[in-house]
């Protein structure tokens, strides 16, 4: 019988996933090669521009577009700043539920936005609105939940108002397929950190992106003006490698974690202590699970869990810090008590059900514990 180690359990995932050990191999190997800038003129420019483009002719054959409608950024944030700012009539509000990752919604809300709701399960329900707008924003998958959005509906419904699409699948890269929400003309933020890439990069894709989009800062035109700024060859040439690999893998990757999070809820459902599983085993990404402890004080859970091995989180790391519980946990009804007694554990694509066995005893006996002190 294989042994399991003791920890510490990495179940983060959707915070951001370990680079793969070739990705950080491309970043290591382009960066040595290739030092000059590529936008200089001269012949070690031209050589890094060579890797630069042929990062992004490899993204774009991977999501089935052309070179033009790949714009690289800063990183997922940036990506989805870009669009929201960038795309439709800047005049007019953007339409969205309260799914969105703070990246997208306050931009949104600097724009106006007419807001949609959501079921109890997270799902958004987005009509058509009363006033003309200039964007629809649907997050593929919900980042804390974990449920997907009805996407479908968000595409015809862009379509019948005349505006685009924006969807931010950071969430979504390597664990659901992409293949028809590019292929509909949605404009799509991929943030490949979280499926093996490395951080401070993202991309930024779409059918005729480059007809569409605003810049969003200025004083540079690379990017073809999109986004000034010197580009990474390194990044973009290991993030190309790690996109192809979580598309190609998905499948795979999905049928793993799907395994991973049931192995999970089934040892914290024998420990013994009662655990409300928020997410919608049916219609999330297959790799998280957002669990309800009710009675216990999440704030005090996660260090707990952090103490005997288990890394976890409240919701998105981007919020980390912030007093409030996610958006979501209070537009799916739960009171201040509720969200705040909520965890969020997402898995790895690799096959750990062994491990994750023994992650979902260790979360069920630190509850325990946590729930005899009251």
């Amino acid at each position: 019988m294989t042994s399991v180690a003791e920890g510490p359990w990495f179940c983060d995932f959707n915070a951001g996933a370990p680079a793969l050990p070739e990705v950080l191999d491309a970043f290591v190997t382009v960066e040595r090669r290739y030092p000059a800038n590529p936008a200089s003129s001269h012949s070690l420019g031209r050589a890094a521009r060579g890797v630069l483009e042929d990062a992004r002719s490899r993204i774009a054959s991977a999501l089935m577009l052309t070179p033009d409608d790949v714009v690289f950024t800063g990183g997922g944030t940036e990506a989805a700043n870009l669009a929201v700012c960038g795309l439709g009539d800047p005049a007019l509000p953007v339409l969205l539920a309260p799914v969105e990752h703070p990246c997208v919604y306050e931009p949104a809300a600097a724009r106006g936005v007419i807001e949609g709701s959501v079921d109890e399960h997270g799902e958004a329900r987005l009509a058509p609105p009363e006033a003309p707008v200039g964007l629809v924003c649907l997050v593929h998958g919900q980042s804390e939940l974990g449920t997907l959005q009805p996407v479908d509906q968000a595409i015809e419904l862009a379509r019948s108002l005349g505006v685009p699409l924006f969807v931010d699948a950071a969430q979504t890269l390597g664990r659901v397929a992409l293949a028809d929400l590019v292929a509909s003309g949605a404009v799509v933020a991929l943030s490949p950190h979280k499926s093996g890439g490395l951080r401070g990069h993202g991309v930024l894709a779409g059918r005729g992106l480059h007809e569409m989009l605003r810049p969003l800062m200025r004083g540079g035109g690379q990017e073809s003006g999109k986004r000034p700024g010197t580009q990474s060859p390194a990044l973009a040439a290991a993030n190309a490698l790690a996109i192809e690999r979580a598309l190609g893998e998905q499948p795979h990757r999905a049928r793993c974690m799907r395994d991973n999070r049931a192995a999970f809820l089934n040892a914290v459902g024998n420990s013994d202590v009662s655990a409300r599983v928020l997410t919608p085993l049916t219609n999330s990404l297959p790799n998280t699970a957002m669990l309800c402890f009710e009675g216990i004080d999440g704030r005090s859970l996660l260090p707990a869990l952090d103490l005997a091995g288990v890394l976890a989180s409240h919701g998105s790391a981007c919020s980390t810090g912030s007093p409030q519980p996610p958006r979501i946990l209070r537009a799916i009804g739960l009171d201040e008590d509720r969200a705040r007694a909520c965890v969020r554990f997402s898995f790895s694509w690799h096959e750990r059900i062994e491990e994750c066995r023994a992650i979902g005893a260790r979360v069920g006996a630190v509850a325990r514990r946590l729930r005899k002190k009251i």
